[in-house]
């Protein structure tokens, strides 16, 4: 009877699977349709009006039940991952009961299938809202977003074609993944899968929960000024084209760079690396395509107001979505391997992501060569002291780093085609030192080019215009520099560069402005981002690590040289100094499916031992028996400066049990001191000539003794001295005991080329309760964080005026003739400054 229930239970929760599968085929037959009738409506608006209209109308409809269909899609998804349907894949490999429910909305977007299906969600929502505003683009830029959605579509199916699977649902049956398996040919198979993998634990934060669905709106939005420029390219006409097109550029512009900002500011908070950005090819394959599109951005505005750089402009945001396209082939099509810890696995799918990424790219050369001609282009080159000159120099700078970045991320791609083994085996120090000249030049960049005019030349009052900005700059980087101690010169140079777009900006602000921030945009957000400069400069420049290793202690194989010297060793209740505090670890405790280490802070005053500050931090950690210790840190953040503190080692308390023996293998060189659960171990020196009651010489014996001090937690010191012999061409050691810490200890090896010594100490207590620590003085970090800040508001302010002066532009245009038939007044555009 329990098994005809179970087929039961099991069959009326195979119905939402099934209708979400459903939904998914849908939902690519729906857009496939709706690019279809876009495209016939396009084709017939010059020829056939009325036809072209109901083209439009069976698209619309198409567009609407293939947005629906996606709706359907994520609610069932959501349904079965709330409801703990561990019968299905997805539900089981990324979610689990013991999850918050925030935790469990995450668990949606963790896998490959549920991030295709939030990036198809926020092109749906883009596309409605176009079928609404694009007015005369409609038809044309519609086409090519619902050849978007098909191929977004595809790759949640998980049906085969032709003998080739295409995409992978996520309404996959476990018994479907894994036919053959004993336990899913029992009826009640439902009683063995009572929970699921869960959640990644690195991604356990609450960024995961708004990151992912930034980023992937930035994602989207690229899509909409790349389907402008072809629509353009294909009716080869740009008029009434840069008002949709500059607006859509700067929201994603806008969100994609939020997006990205968001990423820095979760791998500040919750990653253990210290920092914000580790130059992870993940992180660089959304950095680079923002980096095109604003270059986009500024040539489109030089072509708004001089005519001059469509072909730039039309090249940029083309470039941008298909860099879009090329950092999903990368990400997701596991050839990056081990390199970024982001990388999704392979689910076979490497061929169509290249599909995808060919079709558009095709697409949009041939476009680009079919429109080329008709782009209007000035005969007249532009004058160098022209603002549209530097603007188009500035976009290619940033694409040429875009070029470099994308070149090294790729590098995985060239090894896998060539057989090649080009790697990158510290990637923070090889980006900063070409990135930063980069962002010197662009710095220096937005300080100066807003002051010069489009088109005219001869601008004899620039000196006088920044003058004051560039006295400012200098001595605040004289100043800053000499306090700081920034003896580097291209960091001496950043410093300037930052410093004098911060000071140029906020001086035009002001003073050509009049500090009107409805049409200040782009000088806030160029102030923004010389600021983000200036707190990435100070802060990761001149970071501090005050936890150093003064006692010389070897972590072990674990730890390399240099985190073996900014690792400090901290014992239950024993205070150390560090830097100018003393910190104590008190103790632990656990919040699943973490441990809390709680750090007491304490800053004394120079003339007696009263505290001038006491803070508690808690960084966390967990051990994971698949990805080891995985920890977050904690931060005590103040005006001028964060102290950021992260555990790299913790005690073991799943082996801890009271009596249970505890091996530690070291390999030593005179001098050199080892930490075990409860002890340090110092080699004095080596004795050459040993002897003990267990070891007596003989004629022909070559021994050798480890004289040893052990020093305990309490202070207490012993000695002991290990023997290593070769009696008769044989190996024998003679034992070390130190009885009052239940300790012995074996020298079991000499390694002469190294002039190291092998021990090997056996504890039988119950370990010490320690933890291992590193802590970091970030200064000035806020600057970085206040900046980025800054700069979203830029983007968004630019947005909002370009709308807004679009919208008026209409309302002009929209005005009827006098109604006796004469001529309508001209209206004269009042045009700000920064236009």
């Amino acid at each position: 009877m329990e098994s005809v229930l179970d087929i039961q239970y099991v069959g009326e929760w195979l119905f939402a699977g099934k209708f979400g599968h459903l939904l998914s085929i849908v939902s690519m037959v729906s857009a496939l349709l709706a690019a279809v009738a876009f495209y016939c409506a396009a084709k017939h608006e010059n020829s056939n009006l009325s036809e072209s209209n109901s083209w439009n109308l069976l698209a619309r409809r198409g567009f609407v039940v293939h947005a629906a269909s996606v709706a359907g899609i994520i609610l069932v998804l959501f349904f079965l991952i709330l409801n703990h349907r561990f019968e299905y894949k997805y539900v089981w490999q990324h979610s689990s009961r013991s999850l918050p429910v925030y935790y469990m909305v995450s668990c949606f977007w963790e896998g490959q299938e549920g991030s295709f299906l939030l990036w198809q969600f926020w092109t749906a929502v883009l596309g409605l809202i176009l079928m609404r505003t694009a007015r005369s683009w409609e038809n044309r830029v519609m086409t090519t977003l619902s050849m978007l959605q098909v191929f977004l579509a595809a790759m949640l199916l998980g049906i085969y074609i032709l003998s080739y699977k295409t995409g992978s649902s996520p309404f996959i049956l476990m018994r479907e993944d894994m036919p053959g398996t004993p336990i899913f040919m029992r009826a009640n198979y439902l009683d063995f899968l009572t929970d699921g993998r869960g959640l990644n634990p690195l991604l356990q934060n609450y960024w995961m929960v708004i990151h992912p669905p930034t980023l992937f709106l930035g994602f989207a939005l690229t899509v909409v000024p790349f389907a402008y420029v072809l629509a353009a390219l294909w009716k080869r006409n740009f008029d009434n084209w840069v008002k949709p097109v500059l607006v859509w550029s700067l929201f994603a512009g806008g969100v994609l760079g939020v997006g990205i900002l968001m990423g820095g500011a979760w791998a500040y908070e919750a990653l253990s690396f210290g920092g914000f950005w580790a130059w992870d090819p993940v992180e660089n394959a959304s950095f680079v395509p923002w980096l095109v599109l604003v270059g986009g951005i500024h040539t489109l505005l030089a072509y708004k107001h001089t005519g001059h750089a469509l072909r730039a402009t039309a090249a940029l945001l083309l470039l941008s979505f298909m860099l879009v396209l090329y950092s999903t082939f990368l990400t997701r099509s596991g050839i990056l391997g081990d390199t970024s810890v982001h990388s999704f696995t392979d689910l076979g799918m490497s061929g169509q992501l290249l599909a995808f990424m060919l079709f558009f790219l095709f697409l949009s050369v041939a476009l680009l060569v079919y429109g080329w001609k008709s782009m209007p282009a000035p005969e007249k080159e532009e004058a160098t002291d022209s603002r549209e000159f530097w603007m188009f120099v500035g976009s290619l700078v940033l694409l040429l780093l875009a070029g470099l970045i994308t070149l090294d991320t790729s590098w995985p791609v060239v090894n896998k085609v060539f057989g090649t083994k080009i790697t990158i085996t510290e990637p923070i120090p090889h980006y900063n030192r070409y990135a930063v000249w980069f962002a010197i030049v662009v710095a220096t960049l937005s300080a100066i080019i807003q002051y010069l005019r489009y088109k005219k030349t001869g601008n004899t009052g620039l000196v006088k215009k920044i003058f004051i900005p560039t006295i400012v700059a200098l001595v605040l980087t004289l100043a800053i520099g000499f306090a700081m101690q920034i003896t580097h010169f291209a960091y001496g140079l950043l410093l300037f560069a930052a410093l004098y777009g911060i000071a140029a900006n906020t001086n035009y602000l002001l003073a050509v402005l009049s500090g009107k921030i409805r049409v200040a945009g782009g000088s806030v957000a160029h102030m923004g981002f010389t600021l983000l400069l200036l707190g990435a400069l100070l802060s990761a420049g001149k970071q501090e690590v005050i936890s150093i290793n003064t006692a010389g202690i070897d972590y072990g194989k674990a730890f390399d040289e240099k985190n073996k010297l900014e690792n400090i060793l901290l014992y239950k209740d024993q205070p150390v100094q560090m830097g100018p505090y003393w910190v104590t670890y008190i103790g632990d405790s656990v919040v699943p499916p973490n441990t809390l280490y709680k750090v007491r802070y304490e800053k004394k005053k120079e003339k007696d031992d009263k505290p001038e500050e006491i803070f508690t931090l808690y960084p966390n950690a967990q051990i994971n028996p698949n990805m080891g210790l995985l920890a977050n840190p904690d931060t005590k953040h103040y005006l001028t400066k964060d102290i950021f503190t992260h555990v790299s080692s913790v005690t073991d308390k799943s082996k801890d049990d009271e009596g249970s023996e505890q091996l530690k293998e070291m390999e030593l060189a005179p001098g050199d001191t080892a930490i075990t659960s409860g002890t340090f171990i110092i080699l004095k020196k080596i004795n050459p000539n040993p002897s003990s009651i267990d070891y007596v010489p003989a004629a022909g014996d070559i021994a050798a003794g480890a004289q040893l001090e052990i020093i305990d937690m309490k202070n207490r010191h012993f000695t002991a001295e290990p023997i290593y012999y070769i009696r008769n061409s044989a190996e024998f050691g003679s034992d070390a005991e130190v009885t009052e810490l239940n300790m012995t200890i074996k020298f079991e090896k000499i390694f002469p080329d190294k002039g190291k010594i092998k021990l090997a100490v056996i504890e039988r207590e119950k370990p010490a309760d320690f933890i291992i620590m590193k802590a970091i003085i970030f200064p000035y970090i806020n600057l970085l964080w206040l900046g980025c800040f800054i700069m979203a508001i830029g983007f968004f302010i630019s947005m909002a005026h370009r709308y807004g002066q679009g919208s008026s532009e209409k309302r002009v245009s929209n005005r009827k003739l006098p109604a006796d038939g004469g001529s309508m007044q001209p209206v004269t555009a009042l045009r700000h400054k920064d236009e």
